[in-house]
């Protein structure tokens, strides 16, 4: 009960839901930035001659689980970009067969340091479709 209205206090059920949404707000806010911080680094004049052009993901594409299109030297590729290893992980799991390269972005990460994690996670996507080709370049 409170002392003012005399009436119980608000249940600890709705306060409850209350603080998973706020987690969850925080949680979504956390990975866009993330998102964007990963696509100013593919974006930077020091990225790779290897990449063309990168994007945010269109709905669709973002609903399959991308969340930056690449446009390189052996086509489009995809990368999906994780705020914590927990993360990485469970999308992983759930995605195992998928073509899309998986990061980790840290806040203490600089874009030379993106751009290592980008290029390292996308290193064995490109191979295995210049492979495909029959180049053997990588």
């Amino acid at each position: 009960m409170t002392v003012e209205s005399g009436k119980p206090a608000q249940s600890s059920r709705l306060g409850g839901r209350w603080r998973r949404s706020v987690w969850r707000e925080l949680a979504r806010e956390r990975g866009r930035r993330s998102e964007e911080r990963a696509l100013a680094a593919c974006q930077s004049d020091a990225r790779p001659s290897w990449i063309k052009t990168a994007r945010l993901a269109a709905s669709r594409e973002d609903h399959a689980g991308i969340d930056v299109v690449l446009e390189t030297d052996v086509g489009r590729l995809f990368l999906q970009v994780k705020s914590s290893e927990w993360g990485r992980q469970k999308f992983e799991k759930r995605r195992r067969k998928a073509d899309i390269a998986v990061i980790v972005v840290q806040s203490e990460d600089d874009d030379a340091k993106l751009l290592a994690k980008v290029s390292e996670a996308l290193g064995e996507l490109r191979a295995k479709y210049r492979k495909g080709r029959g180049d053997g370049l990588v």
